[in-house]
């Protein structure tokens, strides 16, 4: 009786043993497979931007997602048993569904970036020393992709063709011309050649969006149209850079064409404070410049800012209203007015600190 339950228990043995046997080759076989390549005939290459605290399963994620690789658990064991979790590198890498999983994790942890990732950023200008130099300037986005000062200052005053600049005089620069955006450029860039290449995304919105009429059909040439823009860049908050269309944007472009309308000064702030930051030089509303639309009327030489694509639409579609007067409210909140009356208590109510900021 003993010895037929001793054969019994090892005969369930033995089948539990083949069984995980049996698992473990076939674990085997999976891991091998999700390890080649997903695609084998596959010559298409695909971007892969690394950032900067990204680990091995959100790498692993965003290569299955774009169909490199056909499995991210399957991803993150390689990159444990190899010890390389730790060891990617932020760039940019061109990666091919044809090769394996050691190939992709090998490059992406060799630290020789395919690509840069360059991202200019709308509001910005494009001296650093602008703007309390936040480090979002154009020459402060250039350094830090590894340009030098000589490169840049030499890019800033290069001639450069296109559409997008009818109406902007030859002596002045390209601010408000770098559109916000990320670019990905090949590591033998130029400064020029990435200029040009934001130059030339401006002029695609420009045209698609038929900016240069709409802003003829409000009396405005396309310079005059992006300076105006630029303006309403500044003194908006809240909108994102992508959006089409803002309303706090459109109402205070509302009031700037009333203010034109009217003969009145713009009255922006942003506008001698950026001439001050350029110029070095105190922050001061009485400041004598053309660009000091509190005490000048019209709109003011030139750009100050590169506007987003919300800002170009404020600028071209203004919200129809009987406003004078805006505000940043101490709440972040944009407050309208169409009597001095009724700003000056806006300011009592809501602007007890950013108001009294020159």
């Amino acid at each position: 009786m003993k010895i037929r339950k001793r054969r019994v228990w090892l005969l369930v043995l033995s089948i539990i043993v083949a069984i995980l046997g049996l698992s473990a080759l076939g674990a085997t076989i999976w891991y091998k497979q999700m390890l080649s390549p997903f695609d084998v005939y596959a010559q298409q290459t695909v971007r892969i931007n690394i950032k900067e605290g990204m680990g091995s399963s959100d790498i692993a994620k965003i290569l299955e997602d774009k169909k490199i690789i056909k499995n991210s658990l399957a991803f993150s064991i390689y990159t444990r048993l190899h010890n390389s979790g730790g060891k990617f590198k932020a760039g940019v890498y061109s990666v091919k569904p044809s090769q394996s999983v050691s190939e992709i994790v090998g490059h992406l942890t060799s630290g020789k970036s395919d690509e840069v990732a360059i991202t200019f950023y709308p509001g910005a200008s494009l001296d650093k020393k602008i703007n309390n130099s936040d480090g979002r300037e154009v020459e402060s986005v250039l350094l830090k992709a590894g340009f030098s000062k000589e490169q840049i200052k030499k890019a800033f005053a290069a001639k450069y063709s296109s559409s997008v600049f009818a109406g902007k005089p030859d002596n002045t620069s390209l601010e408000g011309y770098i559109y916000g955006e990320t670019f990905y450029i090949s590591l033998d860039e130029t400064v020029e050649q990435v200029l040009k290449r934001s130059i030339n995304q401006f002029e695609k919105i420009v045209k698609k969006y038929n900016l240069e009429e709409k802003f003829k059909d409000r009396g405005l040439t396309l310079y005059q149209g992006i300076t105006l823009a630029s303006i309403i860049q500044r003194e908006s908050i809240g909108c994102g850079s992508g959006a089409e269309t803002c309303e706090d944007q459109r109402k205070i472009a509302s009031v700037f064409y009333n203010r034109l309308k009217a003969n009145m000064e713009l009255g922006s702030d942003v506008t001698y404070q950026y001439i001050a930051d350029k110029n070095g030089l105190e922050r001061s509303p009485s400041l004598k410049s053309p660009y000091n639309t509190r005490i000048q009327k019209g709109l003011p030489p030139g750009p100050i800012a590169t506007p987003s694509l919300s800002a170009l639409d404020a600028a071209a579609n203004p919200a129809n209203s009987n406003y004078l007067y805006f505000l940043s409210g101490d709440d972040d909140v944009t407050y309208f007015a169409k009597t001095n009356e009724e700003h000056e208590a806006n300011i009592k109510a809501h602007c007890q600190k950013k108001c009294q900021i020159s």
